[in-house]
């Protein structure tokens, strides 16, 4: 098949098959969440908790107008606006000056990745081996090394009752190795087949009297295999796992292997022993950087390799260079048609393209086809847009040219999509022509040159890839602090995760180990970006390795912020191991809808040579929580360097090898601090699942709302002082949906406060002139909450304040410390995302330090049951005599009659005001105490979540000051799931 066929094909498959499960797996009910299924309405009908959330839903059946403003990159003479969305908006880091450094690395637990293809490679030649409980550095182009087969085989037959999803059976049969072996493959059989069964296969290994767990596969397909290392002589058994199979029999074959020849180990130095290691990129720089694959003694593959297609789709996400799509600014044409096409109308363009590099077209309309042709008329690659991204959306397609020397003439069309069926398209710009060549260009690894169409997050931050699901995520745990110190990793994707979730209230041991894996890898200073999976449910997603407490649960979005259907939500499990909660997802990124699928690489053929194969170049349309997880990943790695290199002594982070669990956790906390809340914006996108207005606070769907690489950015490098005008808006990628700074702080009070000035944009009279919604935060950007989540100093918003102004303040009495305050465009009246409409206010930030206040908060715990009673126990020591507050989530009753420190409630800007008959006397510990009643059972399913209290405020001269560290989130779980 050649090159050209392939691309149409893959294509094709995508689009017309966009729910097929990827099935690969290394462990217990693990699947890779890179594909969508829809639930139509059903969702929808869960009964709303707020009158807000209610706003949102009714916004969503709006009609919506066309605006946009065009944005020129003068300095490569090409109009940005025709690239791939994910790299204008990444473009916004790297306009900072992040962009991922060669000398540190992004790594990821998958199917593998393409290290041939130029966004991923050049790979530096060097894997990883564990060998006598460390990692050990090989090249394998320097080992003379053969696999061969013995006579040594296992063969064992057996009969399955049926088996429980929920519980997993498991049946056992012991074996004992022969001598003189080092290998062992196996292949679990049964009939019936799937569908109706899903049998597993697993193999222990007693080690000092207990059966440990070595390899897992559970594709949930006949047959299941796995390959490993095995001990001579050593006791070992099969485990067959059962899942939602009924009675079958089953075949269990084993063969015997033996390694011959002998390994090389390299010094650790070697491994970012290259040119441009130190920043200056040349053109031969190492992409990838490293690469594990466990799955036997040297690897299922020698080389970085991709049997499935899904890692190196993953990789590109997060880190891919672009150089493959790296646009030739002199060949860039650009189009204005303004035409409307009926079928069997179509625009045509000529584009000349050199050998060896490619061709794209890019084109803004809505229901148009775009179709690239060869020089012979065969079709290379074709795609439509829809009504799912934006009033206009942006249709790209590209494809390596097919001749092999000299210029030849491509043709890119753009029609009615449908044929013959389709209604008449719009047509409204048109970009188009060649790409350079990727042996000639860095892409979008410097800032100095051209951009690429589909350039990753992090496009300069090496590449470290584990083959595999879960086996190597055991590995990587295992030995987190030298896989860190030896290829610098700052953040692990797993774009995988239990088939369809966990029941709520399911027990940690359920999980298996993955969760306390992951906190081994946060333990060796790197971060978790998870997939939060595809379930399409609110509360019984986000399995491991999403739902463990030290990763991101990463659910996905299309590109203007509307959940997609298939994402999952909530709750995933108590954690009964080490108490409390397993709460998620927290954030939402990129993934993708049926129809607004994302671009990125395709591999090649993993068991052919490149030079075998036409030039691996091409890329590739996936949908899923897999594809918005890299999104975070790659986000991850650039404000990692930002932390790293510019941000103040008390967040800066250490260099990997350096780096603990409290790094993870300072890195986590600033990419969720810096989201922004959807339910407004996003109004009309948002797909069965609609998010609440939780004012800064974790919901089921969207967790804390949608990432913001751009704020984070800034949250962690740009000091704030005095006054500065600020711009949000819903131009997006454009505009940014936060801006953000830190500030430091000493003892006194702190007042940061925003100053709505006017609106700018071509849809701004869809307004109306009313002001929008801004909400302000302060955070404590030293000591985030549990689990990295966001520690809330401070809040205010502008919402039904009466005025376009908003207040946060908190008082302090302690030494310097820094704290991050963000401003999230929440609101608009009149308009939503993809409107051009931008929001201009001023950001003040200024200090007293005559006044200043302490406090706590304790209460009996921080899960709940539905109507559990919790007792609040709080202390507030000013320096000055004033009232005090507290907040309370809406959704939680207070009980006033019993507590006669209550003197009234009051609701506003979605959180209850509980005020205190007492006042808060000067220089003293003044104590406060009440109780609140969980939500009932048989209230919205939406309100099993987490709900944030606090902080206490202090009213001193008319102003409320927030009291640092009074601020908690319980969980409420166990209420009724019933749709």
């Amino acid at each position: 098949m050649d090159g050209s066929k392939a691309t149409e094909n893959h294509r094709h498959e995508v689009d017309e098959q966009p729910e097929a499960i990827d099935d690969r797996s290394d462990r217990v009910s693990y699947r890779s969440q890179n594909t969508e299924e829809e639930t139509g309405n059903e969702a929808l009908r869960l009964s709303r908790r707020t009158m807000l959330q209610l706003t949102g839903a009714v916004a969503s059946t709006s009609v919506l107008g066309i605006g946009s403003t065009p944005s020129v990159a003068a300095r490569t003479g090409i109009n940005e606006d025709f690239l791939n969305w994910r790299v204008r908006e990444a473009s916004k880091v790297w306009d900072r000056g992040y962009r991922g450094r060669p000398d540190r690395s992004i790594a990821l637990t998958d199917s593998g990745l393409e290290s041939r293809h130029p966004d991923e490679g050049p790979w530096n030649g060097i894997t990883a081996l564990i060998r006598d409980g460390a990692v050990k550095l090989t090249r394998p182009a320097n080992n003379d090394t053969e696999r061969v087969k013995t006579d040594e085989t296992e063969s064992i037959t057996g009969t399955a009752e049926p088996g429980s999803f929920a519980t997993g059976d498991e049946i056992y049969h012991p074996f004992v190795t022969p001598a003189d072996v080092e290998q062992l493959d196996t292949t679990l059989t049964w009939n019936p087949p799937e569908p109706a069964n899903d049998l597993e296969l697993g193999i222990d290994k007693l080690i000092d009297g207990e059966y440990k767990r070595v390899a897992t596969a559970a594709t949930g397909n006949t047959p299941e295999t796995v390959s490993i290392d095995v001990e001579p002589e050593h006791e070992y058994r099969f485990v067959v796992e059962l899942y939602l199979n009924v009675a079958c029999t089953y075949e269990i074959s084993g063969t015997y292997y033996n390694i011959l020849g002998d390994i090389s180990f390299v010094n650790e130095n070697e491994v970012f022993d290259f040119s441009g290691s130190s920043g200056d990129i040349a053109l031969n720089t190492p992409k990838t950087v490293g690469w594990y694959d466990a799955g036997s003694r040297y690897g299922s593959h020698r080389v970085p390799r991709d049997g499935d297609g899904h890692g190196s789709h993953v990789a590109g996400i997060m880190g891919g260079s672009g150089r493959a799509s790296t646009l030739d600014p002199d060949a860039f044409q650009e189009h204005e048609p303004h035409a409307i096409l009926a079928a069997g109308d179509f625009l045509e363009y000529d584009v000349e393209a050199s050998a060896n590099t490619g061709v794209f077209g890019s084109a803004y309309g809505t229901l148009i086809e775009l179709v690239v042709e060869g020089p012979n008329g065969n079709v290379l690659d074709s795609t439509a847009t829809s009504s799912d991204g934006s009033r206009i959306d942006n249709a790209i397609v590209e494809a390596p040219t097919v001749h092999d020397s000299g210029m030849a003439t491509y043709t890119v069309s753009v029609r009615p999509a449908g044929g013959q069926a389709a209604s008449s398209a719009q047509v409204e710009r048109v970009g188009l022509g060649s790409f350079l060549d990727p042996e000639a260009t860095t892409g979008d690894r410097t800032e100095n040159g051209p951009r690429s169409l589909h350039g990753g997050i992090a496009p300069n931050q090496s590449l470290v890839g584990f083959q595999g699901l879960s086996d190597p995520t055991t590995d990587l745990g295992a030995h987190a602090d030298e896989f860190a110190r030896i290829f610098n990793i700052r953040a692990v994707n797993m774009s995988w995760g239990y088939t369809g979730g966990l029941p709520i209230g399911a027990a940690g041991g359920a999980l298996g180990t993955i969760p306390a894996t992951v906190r081994d890898i946060a333990e060796g200073g790197i971060l978790t970006c998870a997939a939060a999976g595809n379930s399409a449910t609110p509360l019984n997603g986000n399995g491991a390795p999403a739902v463990a407490d030290e990763a991101i649960s990463v659910a996905a979005t299309g590109n203007l912020d509307g959940i997609a259907g298939y994402s999952s939500g909530g709750v995933g499990a108590i954690d009964e191991d080490k108490g409390g909660e397993y709460m998620k997802p927290d954030v939402t990124a990129p993934g993708g809808t049926l129809t607004d699928l994302i671009d990125a690489v395709l591999r090649g053929d993993p068991n052919t040579s490149e030079s075998e194969q036409k030039p691996i170049r091409e890329y590739t349309l996936k949908a899923g929580t897999s594809m918005a997880a890299p999104f975070a990943t790659g986000t991850a790695g650039l404000i990692a360097e930002a932390m790293e290199f510019d941000a103040p002594v008390g967040i800066a982070l250490p260099e990997p090898a350096a780096a603990d669990i409290d790094a993870v956790l300072r890195l986590k906390q600033v990419l969720l601090a810096t989201a922004s809340e959807t339910v407004f914006t996003a109004a009309p996108y948002h797909r069965a699942h609609v998010p609440s207005y939780e004012f800064g606070g974790r919901d089921p769907y969207e967790g804390f709302g949608r990432l913001n690489p751009d704020a984070a950015a800034d949250a962690v490098t740009r000091e704030l002082s005095g006054t500065t005008a600020e711009t949000v808006g819903l131009n997006l990628p454009e505009d940014s949906r936060a801006v953000a700074g830190y500030v430091t702080a000493s003892s006194g009070t702190f007042t940061a406060t925003i100053d709505f000035d006017h609106y700018s944009g071509g849809n701004k009279g869809q307004t109306n002139g009313q002001p929008p919604q801004i909400d302000l935060f302060i955070y404590d950007a030293e000591t985030p909450a549990p689990h990295g989540d966001p520690n809330v100093v401070a809040r205010s918003t502008t919402l039904n304040s009466g005025t376009t102004t908003a207040s946060a303040s908190f008082g302090r009495n302690a030494e310097d410390s820094v704290y991050y305050v963000v401003a999230k465009l929440t609101n608009v009246p009149g308009a939503v995302n993809g409107d051009d409409v931008q929001a201009h206010f001023d950001l003040s930030v200024s200090f007293d330090s005559g006044v200043f206040v302490s406090g706590t908060r304790s209460d009996d715990g921080s899960v709940f049951t539905a109507g559990q009673t919790d007792e609040m126990s709080l202390t507030v020591n000013p320096s000055e005599s004033g009232l005090v507050r507290d907040a309370v989530p809406t959704e939680w009753d207070v009980l006033t009659d019993a507590s006669d420190d209550i003197d009234r409630i009051e609701q506003t800007n979605g959180v209850k005001y509980v005020y205190f008959t007492k006042t808060a006397a000067a220089d003293m510990k003044n104590e406060y105490t009440y109780l609140v009643e969980a939500p009932e059972k048989g209230s919205a399913v939406s309100d099993t979540g987490q709900y944030t209290f606090g902080p206490v405020e202090l009213q001193i001269n008319d102003e409320w000051i927030a009291v640092n560290g009074t601020s908690e989130n319980n969980t409420v779980v166990g209420l009724s799931t019933d749709l």
